[in-house]
């Protein structure tokens, strides 16, 4: 599949010290902007260099656990800003994907999604359409109740070894 090269947010593109030159916002390790600390960023916006030149420019995939990583590392270090301390939480960037191709599908685990990884795991097959079908069963029920991690699902996800934020 071949797509045009994304580009960031027009409204900040060109801000100098805050997105690179596609218009992606620039973030450190606690996800803020080094010039504008004020400013946190995650999933599609953040810019994330690519890991090696190759001979079709690509983009770094972000994927949905990935982006809870990041969201999850911003609330605490927003919480520790609002309490007078320094940021101290770093997102993980662990990927644990669900792809459905209609009648079946590929899973994945990177941990991380950047290289070098720790873990790299896939497989497919008509399961993974059956559990994508369950997972956003079960996703939509989760947003209707208003809870954003369940206790059962932080346990799910760390005996797979899967967490959002370093220890």
């Amino acid at each position: 599949m071949m797509l045009p090269a994304f580009r960031g947010v027009e409204a900040v593109r060109g801000i100098e010290g805050l997105t690179n030159p596609r218009g992606f916002i620039i973030v450190d390790k606690h996800q803020r902007n080094p010039t504008f600390p004020n400013v946190f960023a995650l999933g599609v916006c953040v810019a994330i260099a690519p890991t090696g030149k190759t001979a079709v420019p690509v983009g770094v995939p972000k994927t949905g656990f990935m982006i809870e990583s990041m969201v999850t590392a911003i609330a605490h270090n927003m919480d520790e800003i609002l309490a007078g301390q320094s940021p101290t939480h770093e997102a993980t960037w662990n990927a644990f994907c669900l792809a459905d191709f209609g009648d079946g599908g590929v899973a994945f685990v990177a941990q991380p999604q950047i290289p070098p990884r720790n873990v790299n795991w896939s497989a497919e097959g008509k399961w993974v359409h059956l559990a994508k079908v369950g997972f956003e069963k079960y996703f939509l029920s989760k947003v209707k109740r208003g809870e954003s991690e369940p206790f059962y699902e932080r346990l799910a996800l760390e005996a797979m070894g899967l967490k959002k934020i370093k220890d």
